[in-house]
């Protein structure tokens, strides 16, 4: 627990926040990568797990990272009503119950800015829509297993208008559209894979 103070600067208690980053351990040669993570912590505090939050990003040995700001792609899951913000694009939570098994295809998507930067980072669909959500409330979870199928012959780039105006989409396979928001057709990449 933390204080906050209201406007008579009288304090009452908040929830606490304290933020930790733990790495994965990789499990023998094959590509499973491992960590066990508590829940209930115990202790004087009485301390909860509120959020998980798993990120990765392309490696920069990868030679599409050069030149590019690489961002990283984020699954959120939440072990109450206190969560993280969106701003990883995770999209709303969708409430489960039980061990999660996520596979979910992505691909690489290059982005051309209007101030001449590029950027890059993994394109797993339009997040607002719930069933390409990344983002979680969680229920009795004990296990979860992410399974991330990367792409990285099928990249897709967005280029900015000359003057206002929709994106261009290029796909893998040449054809182009103009796009609304900054969202690729996500269909269309999995009809391609």
């Amino acid at each position: 627990m933390d204080k906050s103070y209201n406007s008579s600067f009288e304090s009452y208690p908040v929830r606490g926040y304290n933020g930790f980053t733990q790495p994965f351990v990789r499990q023998g040669m094959g590509g499973l990568w491992q960590t066990s993570i508590a829940i209930d912590g115990g202790g004087p505090c009485q301390w909860q797990l509120n959020s998980l939050r798993v990120s990765f990003r392309i490696a920069d040995n990868i030679p599409l990272v050069k030149g590019k700001e690489v961002i990283e792609t984020s699954y959120i899951f939440d072990f109450g009503d206190y969560g993280l913000s969106d701003g990883y694009g995770t999209g709303r939570a969708k409430e489960v119950s039980g061990d999660l098994d996520l596979k979910t295809d992505f691909f690489p998507m290059v982005a051309n800015h209007i101030d001449n930067t590029t950027s890059l980072k993994l394109f797993g669909g339009n997040t607002g829509p719930e069933k390409w959500r990344r983002r979680f409330r969680l229920r009795d979870t004990q296990t979860i297993l992410i399974e991330p199928v990367i792409h990285f012959d099928k990249v897709v780039t967005l280029t900015p208008p000359d003057a206002p105006g929709k994106l261009t989409a290029t796909y893998p396979d040449g054809s182009s559209e103009k796009i609304p928001h900054i969202y690729p057709s996500y269909e269309k990449l999995l009809s391609m894979k």
